[in-house]
């Protein structure tokens, strides 16, 4: 049996961009590249492999942006997706990073698997900023202080016996991040301080912002 690889890298992209309304995020095009294409640069240089799940008919297209990289066709939900993209690789550190994030930084990326490797399992999270209210029936009655809480970012990365144990989980569609699945298996998460211009592309105004502001700003890093 061949060895499992060092470091893997999947890239959930199946969704079909609905909120956005301009089709697959995906293929959508900052700058000179697709988002997936942004992604998929950032950590090439420090992976083994990287497998994208895209979806159903979309696989040639990616194949032929990224020949590279695996591509898969997406399940049909988020939880179903990472399945699909966890089954198709074997290595001792898994990453995952949204399609919809193209501006992590490969420092970002390098830093998260580092603290996987040595913690099981780390994410991305970024300062809030400001105290952060639990609402409750529409009143605030707790809060915590800015130092006591951070914003689930991504990527996050996962020894392959954490994300198996998880995966495993019957309730796994019930959680928005792979991250709260891990965390409600008693597996903690490193903290590795995010970046501000790690936005999730979901709005028009994420699209008008990461279009006018980030790609120019960052594109010089991907020429």
């Amino acid at each position: 049996m061949a060895e499992a690889l060092r470091r893997a890298a999947i890239i959930p992209a199946a969704g079909l961009g609905t909120r956005l309304n301009k089709g697959p995020k995906a293929f959508l095009t900052l700058g000179n590249r697709t988002l997936i294409e942004w992604v998929a640069h950032s950590l090439a240089p420090i992976v083994d492999s990287i497998v994208i799940a895209v979806p159903e008919g979309f696989e040639h297209q990616a194949t032929i942006l990224l020949p590279d990289c695996t591509i898969i066709t997406g399940g049909n939900s988020r939880h179903g997706t990472i399945a699909n993209l966890f089954n198709a690789i074997d290595a001792k550190t898994v990453l995952i990073q949204d399609a919809a994030r193209p501006f992590a930084s490969r420092e970002l990326h390098e830093a998260v698997f580092l603290a996987a490797e040595a913690h099981g399992a780390a994410g991305a999270f970024i300062d809030p900023v400001v105290p952060v209210g639990r609402i409750n029936g529409g009143d605030v009655s707790r809060f915590w202080r800015r130092d006591e809480v951070g914003i689930f970012q991504a990527p996050q990365a996962y020894s392959h016996a954490v994300l198996a144990k998880a995966m495993q989980a019957p309730d796994g569609n019930t959680f928005q991040s792979t991250a709260q699945l891990v965390i409600s298996r008693c597996q903690s998460l490193a903290a590795v301080p995010g970046e501000a211009e790690n936005i999730k592309i979901t709005t028009q105004l994420d699209w008008d912002i990461a279009e006018k502001v980030i790609a120019p700003k960052l594109g010089h890093k991907y020429q």
